[in-house]
């Protein structure tokens, strides 16, 4: 049993941790006189921001300008309103290998980003899937993983959103929370009453908490292998009403305009409104089939930093530059 006491020296240490990376890092004061105000050994100061590294409170990252995926994902960070943008060269005539290799840099950076106390949401997606299987962090961090939509009846080349949270938690050696319901239900009025149950809620209520969430960007007409989440009725109806793409079953335009549908009121994901709170939103793409539906969900301003492929950014980059962004 943790005591009140071992909780607030944990949390006095973190401060500690925080404070010490402040002045060195933002301040640009040296150990020695980070060890003077504070009347500690400099011997100290220097454990204090290998700690403050080892548990993500700091993040040191090197970046070649003359690295062509760099440069490519430099440019399009000045041209939007992203954070950060990632760049992974493209295999080509290896789709599967290029998607890995988005997987590989998203899970790496989640092993950078994610701290203690986080609450992680996580999407559905063949990319997503891969990032999950990837993950493997060098030391544990105390987080919540929560699904952002409910379960969908296919098994096929998918895991189960459930699955995957349970992977990721286990990777981290967090706290795994599911959604026992299917993203669709038959009414408003049935899906309004599952949010009021005790099971559903306790995934739900988290939304409004996250610090980061995992989310993929959905093509309209989906790509070949792509789930058709809405089913094909619907999806029509969306193509029809002038949808590019979708962020959790959600359609926008060219503009990023969120386009209304009736079956929103029985389905159990996410908002739009509680993804744009979320201090960290993570976004994958891959493919050039996908260059459509990241320029218009670029629009939404949803998510804050990219994994995309070269050849995408390339594309983007195109369209970018034509439209004098």
């Amino acid at each position: 049993m943790i005591t009140k006491n071992k909780l607030d020296k944990k949390e006095d240490l973190v401060a500690t941790l925080v404070q010490v990376a402040h002045l060195y890092y933002d301040e640009n004061l040296s150990q020695q006189e980070i060890a003077d105000r504070l009347a500690v050994s400099r011997s100290s100061i220097a454990q204090y921001l290998q700690q403050a590294r080892d548990r993500g409170i700091v993040r040191i990252e090197v970046v070649n300008p003359t690295n062509n995926s760099e440069s490519l994902a430099l440019e399009i960070q000045d041209r939007t309103n992203l954070d950060r943008v990632f760049v992974v060269p493209s295999m080509h005539k290896y789709h599967d290998l290029t998607m890995r290799a988005i997987a590989g840099a998203a899970s790496t950076y989640l092993e950078k980003t994610l701290v203690d106390s986080d609450i992680l949401g996580i999407a559905w997606g063949r990319t997503i899937t891969r990032i999950v299987q990837l993950l493997a962090p060098s030391v544990p961090r105390d987080i919540d993983v929560v699904p952002l939509m409910g379960e969908r009846g296919y098994t096929g080349t998918y895991s189960q959103i459930n699955q995957i949270v349970l992977q990721a938690a286990k990777s981290f050696s967090g706290h795994p929370y599911f959604l026992l319901a299917p993203m669709f239900v038959g009414s408003k009025h049935l899906r309004d009453d599952l949010l009021q149950d005790p099971a559903v809620s306790m995934v739900v209520e988290r939304w409004n908490k996250l610090t980061t969430a995992v989310i993929g960007i959905g093509a309209v007409p989906p790509q070949p292998g792509s789930i058709v989440y809405v089913g094909t009725k619907y999806m029509r109806q969306m193509q029809e009403q002038g949808a590019v793409g979708d962020i959790c079953g959600r359609h926008f335009d060219k503009d990023g305009n969120l386009i209304e549908a009736e079956f929103y009121n029985r389905m159990l994901s996410i908002s739009l409104d509680q993804i744009r709170k979320i201090n960290r939103v993570i976004a994958v793409a891959g493919g050039i089939e996908k260059s459509r539906a990241v320029i218009a969900a670029m629009k939404t301003k949803l998510f804050s930093v990219l994994f995309i492929d070269e050849m995408l950014a390339e594309n983007l980059l195109y369209e970018l530059r034509k439209s004098g962004s």
